[in-house]
Order: structure tokens, then sequence, then C-alpha cells
């Protein structure tokens, strides 16, 4: 998240996390025109592929074009002391990112027990 924050700014993005309330991670503005921004991270060199939420996916779905997807990948993760800290990462900034044109499929349920 913190890489992601540092490449906003450094497009001129006033960035505000909204990560503990919205199916999203950051409000990104610039020049008054906002937008919707999620966040992935990954140790892997290349992403080709991510998990989202419901709500995310819906999100996604309903704002088309004015949301975002930044993907943080080669993240380089290290431990010490039993404290662990991430490095690196290389940022894919996808910016009007269309979800229709990934192929989503389900990979979890969830369920719960009827009639209680």
């Amino acid at each position: 998240m913190d890489v992601a924050a540092q490449f906003l700014r450094s497009k001129g993005y006033a960035v505000r996390d909204t990560s503990a309330s919205n199916p999203f991670d950051f409000e990104a503005t610039l020049s008054g025109k906002q937008i919707k921004v999620e966040v992935k991270g990954t140790t892997s060199d290349r992403a080709d592929g991510i998990f989202m939420t419901a709500n995310e996916v819906e999100l996604h779905m309903s704002e088309k074009g004015n949301t975002g997807l930044i993907i943080v990948s080669s993240i380089r993760l290290s431990e010490n002391s039993g404290v662990f800290s991430g490095s690196g990462g290389n940022v894919e900034w996808l910016l009007g990112w269309d979800i229709d044109a990934w192929l989503r499929e389900p990979t979890a349920f969830r369920l719960t027990r009827s009639g209680i």
C-alpha cells in the first residue's frame, strides 16, 4: 500500500486511504477528478491473476472508467526477530481499468446454515 501511495503521489495525485471502510484502497484526486484505486501486491515477478472480494468486483463493474488498479509485483519479504517487512516492488498502473477485459472465475463459496 505504501509503494502504491508513493507512486500515486509522484504522479501528482492527492491520496486518501479508504481501505478500512470501503471496497477500494485509495481515493486519488488529480485536477478535480477523483478515482477509486484498488491495490494488489505479490512476491511473484508478474501478476497474471489477482484475487478480489465480491464487493471489489462489484465496484469495478459498476464504476468502470472511474477506477484504477495498481499491482505491485516482485515484493521481497524479510523477517527480523519475528517482525516481517516488505521491500522493493514494481508498480503496474492500470488507470480506467476495464474489469471486463479480465476473466473472472469464482474461487470460493460462503455457506450458511438455513433455518437457524
